[in-house]
């Protein structure tokens, strides 16, 4: 047995086509078409809808039919280094062939420059597909479009665009983008070193100013996906280390594969063109086999600045931020493949009288499996569209200047847009990360036997799984992040974490259904939790706060911090908090979305959705306040050889 057959993988999916029906295509196709100045754009939303309908069921044939149909020929090719040069893996050189010729790897670029204009977010939902389908093709899909569309946000952003009655007519990277578009070239986002992943303060490759005005990079950069591509976007060290250490001496450059006599970025096909970085291996990988992981070394090699000085990190964010939710489609995709598997086998699996599909235990598993991709699928959504909105409303901003009182106002929008991004994003990266692995390994669990064997698949559905908790930023990463925002904010303004608090606990007995009740008392789960680490983490640092109201432990927080020591407890638990944070997120999207279709043929499934949700979690979530509030003391001293404080200690001293 292998994967279960299908003809189109859009159509044969209710619940991607739901969320796709969810989205506000009004707000979001008027940012992407540039409120309509596009003499060739859509002229009304239904039309773009429509439009994107027909590229997502075309493409969604053509992977069930050319890309599904291949994946053990996909496994079983890697591509290899040969003087020099890349030599792809066979069949995935075919795939991208056929999708170069579709205008699959052109899509978000605009019109002008070869592409189709079409929102990142579709994007998006054919990286679930193609993962779905394969994972290796996922990985380099999207460094085409991808990173043509980063070149042309980071032109608008520096202010380096030519407008013609209000239109973009020219970016400085209109030659780039085109090439992508027109050519089948792609490029490659560059920051892992050998001895800098997640820290990138700790990045050495350096970037220096020349005199002749030029910038001159230098340094290994590794594992980079698709680093065989012409179009680097690479963070490199560019500032003095004692002026501006860390994060703050590194900027962001624009380094091309091919340069000229002068130094001027060109075609491979140019006269006098000339190699400006090697390629130093491929790696050979335990999963995602026909995907190319590069060594990349630069030496001396021509940059182009992107942006200002010393803003690489800050720079480089958008690009991870739009990666991390890519890759929760991705998390998405093999979570798909891995259900329908198993539940296909487990379908015609028969023991003990009855298919295995109808064991308790079994039924169980493929239940829960479902409910996690469908509550994923639903805030990946909206992970996406804030994102995507948040920047098309930035661009639109420095494109078309409104007056200043308009501007505030949309000022506000932005801030809103990305505060919602900003906290979903790296829950969406941990959860789907974690539950790929997770629902890979419980397909071949499933499946038993037959799924240890290579040609049905399950296996490679694992191994391809493995890397997705690890690349763009880790699980752990991830969870650090979502511990820091959460912790920030509720000290910045412990009055209204309180009032928040309240209200949750509140609604846990008053809301207007059952299902606002579950939600609220997941939502209160998550912020008791966070109570209870700010709770610890001010114990440590204060001595006894007992009696001491938590809106005047700002001032005493922020007095001698020492985020090495003061955030131990928190650190602990940051990826309990994450799960909590997740599993109330999912459920107030799940909520939300019945209530948003009472009435229609969609209330009572989206519903069902919903309770099954908080019927398998908020249990989940009391367990693990409970691990937060009982699990850390003895490990803290024991593995930081840190005594504990008296009580009362701090206080005493003041």
């Amino acid at each position: 047995m292998t994967r279960p057959t299908s003809t189109n993988f859009f159509l044969d999916n209710d619940d991607l086509r739901f969320q796709l029906s969810r989205v506000d295509w009004p707000t979001l196709v008027a940012l992407q078409e540039a409120a309509f100045a596009d003499e060739d754009g859509f002229k009304d939303p239904a039309e773009a809808r429509a439009f994107y309908e027909d590229v997502l069921t075309n493409l969604g044939e053509f992977i069930a039919k050319e890309i599904a149909a291949h994946e053990h020929e996909l496994d079983a090719q890697h591509p290899v280094l040969k003087d020099g040069e890349v030599v792809p893996a066979a069949r995935m050189k075919k795939i991208l062939d056929q999708m170069q010729a579709l205008g699959a790897l052109s899509l978000t670029l605009p019109r002008r420059l070869g592409g189709s204009n079409v929102p990142i977010l579709v994007q998006n939902i054919l990286v679930e597909m193609i993962t779905r389908a394969d994972a290796s093709v996922a990985a380099e899909f999207g460094f085409y479009s991808g990173i043509g569309q980063a070149l042309l946000f980071y032109s608008m952003e520096e202010g380096s665009v030519e407008m013609k009655d209000g239109v973009p007519v020219k970016t400085r990277f209109d030659d780039v983008v085109r090439r992508i578009a027109e050519n089948q070239e792609w490029g490659a986002m560059v920051l892992t070193e050998p001895g800098a992943g997640s820290d990138l303060a700790q990045i050495k490759a350096k970037a220096v100013l020349a005199a002749d005005g030029n910038w001159r990079l230098t340094g290994q950069k590794i594992f980079i996906t698709a680093g065989h591509g012409d179009h680097h976007i690479v963070i490199a060290r560019s500032e003095d280390d004692k002026a501006h250490p860390g994060l703050k001496g590194l900027s962001l450059f624009y380094v091309p594969r091919f340069v000229d006599a002068q130094g001027k970025r060109c075609k491979k096909t140019d006269a006098g063109a000339r190699k400006n970085f090697e390629l130093g291996g491929v790696e050979h990988k335990m999963g995602q086999h026909s995907a190319v992981a590069a060594t990349i070394n630069y030496d001396e090699s021509h940059a182009e600045l992107l942006g200002q000085r010393g803003h690489g990190f800050l720079g480089m964010l958008m690009l991870m931020n739009n990666a991390r939710i890519s890759v929760g489609f991705e998390g998405i995709g093999t979570c798909e493949a891995a259900w329908r598997m198993a539940r296909a086998y487990a379908d015609e699996r028969v023991t003990m009288g009855k298919p295995i599909a109808h064991h308790e235990m079994i039924a169980d598993y493929l239940d829960e499996m479902e409910v996690v991709i469908r509550g994923l699928r639903a805030i990946t959504f909206d992970a996406a569209y804030h994102e995507e909105v948040s920047a098309r409303l930035k661009v639109m901003g420095k494109l078309k200047p409104a007056p200043e009182a308009e501007q505030a106002e949309a000022d506000k929008k932005i801030r809103r847009h990305k505060r919602k991004a900003r906290a979903l994003t790296p829950l969406i990266k941990y959860w789907a990360g974690e539950e790929c692995v997770r629902q890979a390994r419980m397909c071949m669990q499933i499946m038993g036997g037959i799924g240890y064997i290579t040609e049905t698949g399950a296996e490679k559905i694992l191994r391809d799984a493995l890397v997705i908790p690890v690349y763009e930023g880790t699980s752990q990463i991830q969870a650090l992040m979502a511990l820091k925002d959460n912790l920030q904010a509720a000290i910045r303004n412990p009055t209204r974490f309180l009032s928040e608090l309240a209200t949750a606990r509140l609604e846990t007995l008053s809301a207007r259904s059952d299902l606002e009740k579950g939600e609220a008392r997941l939502r209160h789960h998550a912020m008791s939790a966070m109570q209870t680490i700010i709770t610890r983490i001010a114990a440590d640092k204060l001595g006894d706060v007992r009696g001491r109201p938590l809106a005047e432990w700002k001032s005493a927080f922020m007095k001698d911090w020492n985020p090495q020591k003061d955030f131990s407890f928190g650190l602990l638990h940051a990826e309990r908090l994450t799960k909590l944070l997740t599993w109330s997120a999912v459920a107030e999207t799940l909520v939300r979305q019945s209530n948003d279709v009472k009435g229609s043929a969609d209330y009572e499934e989206r519903a069902s959705l919903a309770l099954r949700f908080i019927e398998r979690f908020e249990p989940r979530a009391r367990g693990v306040v409970a691990e937060i509030e009982a699990t850390g003391g003895s490990l803290i001293g024991r593995v930081l050889a840190r005594p504990k404080r008296e009580r009362g200690a701090a206080k005493a001293a003041e």
